[in-house]
């Protein structure tokens, strides 16, 4: 007998700050459908009981749930540890990395300081957390560090969804590739996992959508 429908929601926090957080990936381990936080933290995915729900985001430690029974709707929120990061000294062998991996690295040894900051623990050091929390510095600390991640994201993007890939699959040249890229950005996670193919294929369905959408007076 086919089971009805169920759905997990709940919002994702940091746990020190108490802040949504966003962007966050859900993924039910089970049937692998991913979700995503919103700005507000809040997320919405479809789960049986007994599902195994696994909660991830750059900068904090990975966590998974197992959603609890429910009839149709289970609220869980979870509460996400920031990820301490030590940064080793790297040596570069000639072609061991990918100029974005070396340029990253780079990166971050630049930004070292302002990217290692974390807000003090409301528990043992409830006055700094205070003063931590009114801080003008530490708030452009802060949104320094996500604005970086997510440049880091798109700059990771950047180098599997390219021009010559767009290209080489659609045809398009000059500014329309431009238009179409932008019009269908690629998601982090696809260009993480995603094979060359497989991106080619990305591309070759998105491409179909934009020239249907197009007028015929347009592409003729």
């Amino acid at each position: 007998m086919a089971l009805t429908a169920q759905t997990l929601q709940g919002i994702v926090s940091d746990a020190a700050t108490h802040k949504p957080i966003f962007p966050a990936t859900v993924v039910n381990v089970r049937t692998r459908e991913v979700a995503y936080t919103n700005t507000n933290g809040y997320y919405s995915i479809t789960a049986q009981q007994g599902d195994v729900i696994a909660f991830t985001c750059i900068g904090y430690k990975n966590e998974e749930r197992t959603k609890p029974p429910s009839v149709l709707i289970a609220n869980l929120n979870v509460a996400m540890e920031q990820q301490e990061y030590e940064l080793k000294t790297v040596v570069l062998g000639p072609g061991a990395l990918t100029k974005y991996q070396v340029d990253s690295i780079e990166r971050a040894q630049v930004y070292k300081i302002p990217l290692q900051r974390r807000p003090p623990s409301p528990i043992m050091s409830p006055v700094s957390a205070i003063a931590e929390k009114f801080s003008k510095k530490a708030k452009r600390t802060y949104q320094f560090q996500e604005d970086f991640a997510n440049a880091e994201l798109q700059k990771f993007i950047d180098t599997r969804y390219t021009p010559d890939v767009v290209t080489s699959v659609t045809g398009l040249t000059g500014d329309s590739i431009g238009y179409f890229m932008y019009a269908y950005p690629m998601p982090y996670e696809f260009a993480r996992n995603a094979t060359g193919l497989e991106i080619k294929m990305w591309v070759r369905d998105n491409y179909k959508q934009w020239m249907r959408k197009l007028s015929p007076e347009v592409h003729k």
